[in-house]
């Protein structure tokens, strides 16, 4: 499936890594992207939203996490708008006027910009999503679960010939 969608291309390339997403693990319910709906034009609002949210403590940022992540990946909805993200934070029980009101200030954009520049400088050829394991073994873009499997086999010094073989 390729399209462009609000001036953003969902690639066969992006198709294919959802869709392998969506086998490696048969819980996250991932679907391709709905081409009748616009796709998030940036990451920042849905990050920011996050970031409020745990200001709120770590159970509320769970709760919009994994709401943030159903609404992009099952949904189809565009977490990049703030109607959406206020429904979001509501829908998950967070205190919706604190929670808009650091929303609306950008109070955190600051910080996620200094993380993101604190891991481009850490972790040279950074993307995102970005994933590293032990602070040593960083894991760059979309890939296939195989990949995380090595490198957390490599950091617990096993052989992939025991990962094969079922062993822990």
């Amino acid at each position: 499936m390729t399209g462009v969608l609000q001036n953003r291309e969902f690639s066969a390339y992006t198709a294919q890594a959802w869709q392998r997403a969506s086998l490696d693990e048969e819980d996250a319910h991932i679907k391709l992207w709905d081409p009748s709906v616009d796709c998030p034009a940036s990451s920042m609002p849905a990050l920011q939203a996050a970031k409020c949210a745990e200001l709120q403590g770590k159970e509320a940022f769970e709760r919009l996490h994994w709401a943030l992540f159903r609404a992009h990946f099952e949904q189809s909805k565009d977490i990049s708008e703030r109607e959406v993200l206020v429904a979001l934070a509501k829908e998950t029980g967070l205190d919706a006027k604190r929670f808009t009101t650091e929303l609306d200030s950008s109070s955190q954009r600051s910080r996620i910009l200094a993380e993101y520049e604190e891991a481009v400088d850490k972790y040279p050829g950074f993307g995102i999503p970005t994933v590293v394991v032990a602070d040593r073994y960083p894991i760059v873009g979309a890939v296939p679960l195989s990949v995380y499997r090595r490198i957390i086999d490599r950091f617990l010094g096993r052989s992939a010939s025991v990962k094969e073989e079922g062993g822990e």
